[in-house]
């Protein structure tokens, strides 16, 4: 909704045409990228989530220095609201990334009606609930959760969230 977009299986972001797959008549996917998605047919088929988050864990784990388990446990959990593994594509927050699961998560409009693109953290009533957030500010705020949750350097965690941020609507230049 409104977001980068990302492959529907292992979570990539698809910048360039060469990162996307291919539906059967050659056409790109909206989907899906060119690792997991080619002819109109997923690359590894018979794939688990949990083998998927394997793969997707080790290039995290070499990424940004987390250990290994933490880094495959945090991709199941991404992996799991994309549309390949959770039957259907859930929205996240275009401010901070939260999947948007269930009512309560949505934020509000001015007029009460759930926002289609924030989460009920960063948006209510029409409006940011901190309007003046940057977007180092940002990532000062959330690094240290990041760092703590993977056992990451403070370091590589603002790294990963400045990267992270880059995908979201609010932060995207």
């Amino acid at each position: 909704m409104g977001s980068r977009i990302i492959c529907q299986s292992c979570g990539m972001p698809m910048d360039s045409e060469e990162d996307f797959g291919t539906e059967a008549g050659g056409a790109p996917s909206g989907d899906y990228c060119t690792h997991c998605y080619q002819g109109g047919a997923f690359t590894a088929p018979e794939i688990t989530i949990d083998e998927m988050a394997k793969i997707c864990g080790g290039i995290m784990s070499r990424l940004y220095d987390i250990p290994r388990a933490m880094a495959e446990e945090f991709s199941k959990e991404q992996l799991s609201s994309l549309r390949r593994w959770a039957g259907r594509e859930v929205a996240i927050c275009g401010s901070c990334g939260m999947p948007l699961l269930r009512d309560e998560d949505f934020g509000t409009e001015a007029d009460g009606a759930p926002s289609a693109e924030y989460c009920t953290h960063c948006y209510q009533d029409g409006r940011f609930t901190e309007p003046d957030l940057t977007e180092e500010e940002a990532i000062l705020k959330y690094a240290p959760m990041v760092a703590s949750n993977l056992g990451i350097p403070p370091l590589r965690a603002e790294e990963m969230v400045r990267q992270y941020l880059l995908t979201l609507p609010r932060w995207r230049g």
